[in-house]
């Protein structure tokens, strides 16, 4: 009924949507149903995303010898939605945590698995464009999942866990839908690797930057999802947060903190999309470093804000920003992991692990400064983090170049 071009990217929608429900609702299960802190919402973070990172970085070394990757895919998706989907049934935080991170664990054998399958196209002008819709589809996932998860989780807690196994489901039946590479694409030719190879080269050279700045963004994004949703009960529980100004929330975002939430789930989602469109249709990004350092020092300003601000649209307008470069940097990592046929699955793997370790240093170290020194702290001082990470990729990039 669709190609296989449509269901990849369908898979990638209806997978991240699912996980995005599970990303949605955890911080407010753990505060609310488990009687955590927001520094133990900050642990949940980050074990899981230790659990991601450390898998994509074991499985770097045997998943390129798999025969069909989307075999280890189909595994991993089964494993995350039985483990995640069950979270509810217990009230120990503990056994929750263990049951969660080994549901993450499954994930790392499930995206490189994917990116390598789109990664499979041999002409680099067509790999960004497939590359392009392939994440717009998954962040679109991202994007729109809050708005669903938020509500149903002020309903009943236990229905976001529905609704997560039943897409995860349809997900599985995509990515069971999908052909074998090899009888998708066709090899590149001779003539394409000798016209490509100075462009392939220049990927190898800012392939370690576009993994530092990958790690950089998810660090970011494991302080706002996993830990800043208690900024916004405690704004919400004082009466302080607003809409805009002096502009007061409608009566309806009053007493609903996973709502209030979703917005800013969504503007960071969305603007990461909205990266993704345009990053593919266009060429200006590859191997220059000016755009990745500027959106570094707007995502550091942007950081300094949401733990200054008491207004939601500023609060979704800063997520946008953090967004925005959380696809800067995950699109051009990936195209530079996938330049190299040989080791395209390692490398997104690889990838993959920058994307976790990112995650869980960001919810680990935001979890601990917010509880020990109030849940402002990790964002007002995120500057000199970011600013200090940008220093690094610069003497990195240069280092690389050197050896070239």
């Amino acid at each position: 009924m669709f190609t296989p071009h449509v269901r990849i990217c369908l898979a990638a929608f209806t997978l991240d949507f699912a996980i995005m429900v599970g990303m949605t609702v955890t911080p407010f299960f753990v505060l609310k149903q488990l009687g955590g802190t927001e520094q133990t919402s900050g642990m949940f973070g980050a074990v899981q995303a230790a659990a991601y990172a450390g898998t994509a970085l074991v499985s770097a070394g045997f998943v390129s010898r798999a025969k069909n990757g989307l075999t280890i895919a189909v595994g991993g998706i089964v494993v995350y939605a039985i483990f995640c989907a069950s979270m509810p049934y217990f009230s120990d935080w503990r056994i929750c945590l263990a049951v969660s991170s080994i549901a993450s664990a499954a994930l790392a054998l499930v995206w490189p698995a994917l990116h390598s399958w789109v990664g499979a196209e041999s002409d680099p002008g067509r790999r960004a464009r497939t590359m392009s819709w392939f994440n717009i589809a998954w962040s679109f996932g991202f994007s729109l999942s809050p708005l669903l998860a938020g509500p149903l989780y002020d309903v009943n807690y236990f229905y976001p866990f529905y609704a997560l196994l039943a897409i995860a489901a349809l997900a599985l039946a995509l990515v069971r839908s999908m052909p074998h590479e090899s009888a998708h694409f066709t090899e590149p030719t001779e003539e394409l690797l000798l016209a490509r190879a100075d462009h392939d080269s220049a990927s190898e050279t800012f392939l370690l930057t576009g993994w530092c700045a990958t790690f950089i963004a998810n660090l970011l994004a494991g302080g706002i999802r996993f830990v800043y949703p208690k900024r916004i009960d405690d704004l919400l529980a004082s009466g302080e947060l607003v809409l805009a100004g002096s502009i007061s929330l409608p009566s309806s975002l009053s007493a609903a903190p996973a709502t209030c939430y979703s917005f800013l789930a969504f503007s960071f989602s969305i603007s990461t999309a909205l990266m993704f469109l345009l990053l593919g249709r266009t060429d200006w990004w590859r191997h220059r470093f000016v755009f990745l350092f500027w959106m570094q020092v707007f995502s550091a300003a942007a950081m300094f804000l949401l733990g200054w601000t008491h207004s939601l649209i500023l609060m979704c307008l800063c997520c946008a920003l953090v967004g925005a470069f959380l696809g800067l940097a995950f699109f051009s990592a990936i195209y530079y992991s996938l330049a190299n046929p040989a080791r395209k699955h390692g490398r997104a793997a690889i990838n993959e692990a920058a994307v976790g370790f990112g995650g869980f240093f960001g919810s680990l170290i935001c979890g601990y400064f917010a509880q020990r020194f109030g849940v402002v702290t990790p964002y007002l001082y995120a500057p000199v983090l970011v600013l200090s990470a940008v220093a690094i990729q610069y003497f990195m990039l240069q280092h690389a170049k050197a050896k070239r």
